[in-house]
């Protein structure tokens, strides 16, 4: 469900050398305790105290998105937090949540900013430690800026992403009491701190996401869902991160039915003017992009036309995006419209593993295209 997004092996080698040092002068931390169950009242009055008196701004303009790329931007937040850089993260942090700037795409930096932290960097396949390690710099962070909001959105996000590891990706049949048990743990840890960080004064847009992850883990009934999405889109309407959180929890797998994502889509997309209303839909229809079988199924019923128009809005307003061509590579693959997938095709340099799940599918996908 979350992305894991790929580092150089230099990259990968520099920040485990850093955290390998840093392990060396941390004390140990006790992670697992049983907390008592917050009411859910309790956590619904903050997220509606939350954006009590928020200004709501225009869409960030296209230009703001800068050439950087997302994965050097990643690899430089992460370097920060291993270095213990806190007062520079504070300040990309401020920027964030004032310049509100993107990347070429519309993907806003404030959210791949907090994906960055909340994701351990780590040599080979994930363990314990990696997220301790990350754990560890981050409860530092807390202690060296008290009032910082960034800092305990970071600790969730790295919560959130922990509790993932511990349950694993088998069903849910295959995961024993003890996983449970640090899943809904790991989970409620993440909600105290995005609880802690709404009695701040900074107030973040990626509080309301990073709450929607703590939703989604702990299995809040719909209507709580909604309502947590409708205070996001109240305090920023333009972040549409918000809109494919909401999309993921409603995937028939999860806590949806049959339907219920290209329904949404039509339903928030038809609320806003256009481009607004195609660009909106393509974000949420295009969290279907992905070779799922559940999600696949759900495709035919969305407006190819709809989400076409999306499409080209997006790249006319914010430029090129090598992961929205593969997305729209994809759907127009679903629906063997040919000459949408094979302009599609012609512009994506690499795969994106998070549409395709291998070269295989990606490749007899183009080749299909290609083919008169």
């Amino acid at each position: 469900m979350l992305r894991r997004h790929g580092r150089s092996v230099s990259q990968i080698t520099n920040l485990f050398a850093l955290l390998i040092l840093a392990l060396a002068t941390s004390s140990c931390i006790h992670f697992d305790v049983t907390q008592a169950q917050v009411p859910i009242e309790t956590v619904m009055q903050a997220i509606h105290e939350y954006g009590r008196g928020h200004q709501v701004l225009p869409s960030p303009a296209a230009s703001t998105a800068t050439t950087e790329t997302e994965e050097s931007y990643r690899t430089d937040v992460s370097l920060l937090l291993a270095e213990e850089n806190f007062a520079e993260l504070e300040k990309i942090a401020e920027r964030n949540r004032t310049e509100r700037p993107l990347f070429v795409g519309g993907l806003w930096k404030n959210n791949v900013f907090f994906n960055a932290l909340g994701y351990p960097p780590h040599e080979g396949e994930t363990k314990d430690s990696d997220y301790q390690f990350q754990i560890r710099r981050i409860q530092k962070w807390v202690a060296a800026y008290p009032q910082s909001s960034a800092a305990r959105i970071s600790l969730a996000r790295c919560y959130t992403d922990y509790a993932d590891f511990a349950r694993g990706e088998g069903t849910a049949d295959t995961v024993s009491n003890g996983q449970w048990r640090l899943y809904n743990s790991r989970a409620a840890t993440a909600k105290e701190s995005l609880l802690a960080a709404a009695r701040l004064k900074e107030r973040d847009p990626h509080w309301y996401e990073a709450m929607q992850q703590v939703a989604f883990r702990e299995g809040w009934d719909n209507a709580h869902a909604r309502e947590l999405l409708d205070q996001a889109a109240g305090f920023e309407p333009s972040y549409y991160h918000y809109y494919r959180e909401y999309a993921d929890y409603l995937k028939p797998q999860w806590y949806g039915k049959p339907g219920a994502i290209p329904a949404f889509a039509e339903e928030a997309s038809s609320s806003l003017a256009e481009p607004d209303g195609s660009i909106l839909y393509f974000r949420i229809v295009s969290s279907l992009a992905c070779n799922c079988a559940p999600e696949v199924a759900e495709l035919p019923s969305v407006s190819l036309t709809k989400f076409r128009t999306g499409y080209e809005n997006v790249r006319r307003l914010y430029g090129f995006s090598n992961l929205n061509a593969n997305r729209y590579a994809f759907v127009a693959y679903t629906f063997k419209d040919k000459p949408s997938a094979q302009q599609a095709f012609a512009s994506i340099a690499d795969m994106e593993h998070d549409v395709w799940w291998g070269p295989h599918t990606f490749e007899a996908a183009r080749a299909w295209a290609n083919t008169p």
